[in-house]
């Protein structure tokens, strides 16, 4: 009886020590943002082919929402050019970007992003997660879009479709 004893003691330290495995959730996204230039983050000067100069923005506030992060939080999520320059493939500009957006409850997503963005002021980009906090701690994933931009106000708009994992 003892032996029995010992032996559920035992089974009970040992469960009570075993952490039960994270779930993890896989999901379709759907999303629709806009970047608006801040102003204050500066630009970047091109000089074009022809010899005429461009200014593009360094920094754009991110606002918008999608069925993972839901609205987003337009006062603290921003996106930053890392580099632009003129493709020698297209008319247009290649991009490099990060991307960090925030949900309401204050939670952040991480991306790191590269696109096309034609003369015609159309694009084309796509996105990969790279971390997140809180909820979205440790999501990966990505996302394809198109986007618009406004000639007058350099604002983007942008339809987003792609897949996420994180934690449910």
């Amino acid at each position: 009886m003892r032996t029995l004893f010992l032996i559920s003691i035992a089974i009970v330290l040992f469960t009570a020590g075993c952490k039960k495995e994270d779930e993890w959730q896989t999901v379709s996204i759907t999303g629709n943002y806009t970047n608006t230039p801040d102003p204050a983050g500066g630009f970047f000067t091109l000089t074009l082919p022809d010899g005429t100069t461009f200014q593009s923005p360094k920094k754009y506030f991110v606002s918008g929402s999608d069925n993972v992060v839901g609205t987003i939080d337009a006062a603290k999520s921003t996106l930053t050019v890392e580099s632009i320059t003129p493709s020698t493939r297209f008319l247009g500009f290649d991009l490099v970007y990060h991307i960090v957006i925030y949900n309401s409850d204050g939670d952040q997503v991480h991306f790191n992003g590269t696109a096309q963005s034609y003369a015609d002021f159309t694009g084309i980009g796509w996105v990969h997660y790279t971390d997140g906090t809180g909820k979205f701690e440790g999501i990966s994933g990505w996302e394809d879009f198109t986007l618009t931009t406004n000639p007058l106000t350099g604002v983007h708009t942008i339809v987003a479709t792609g897949e996420a994992t994180y934690l449910k």
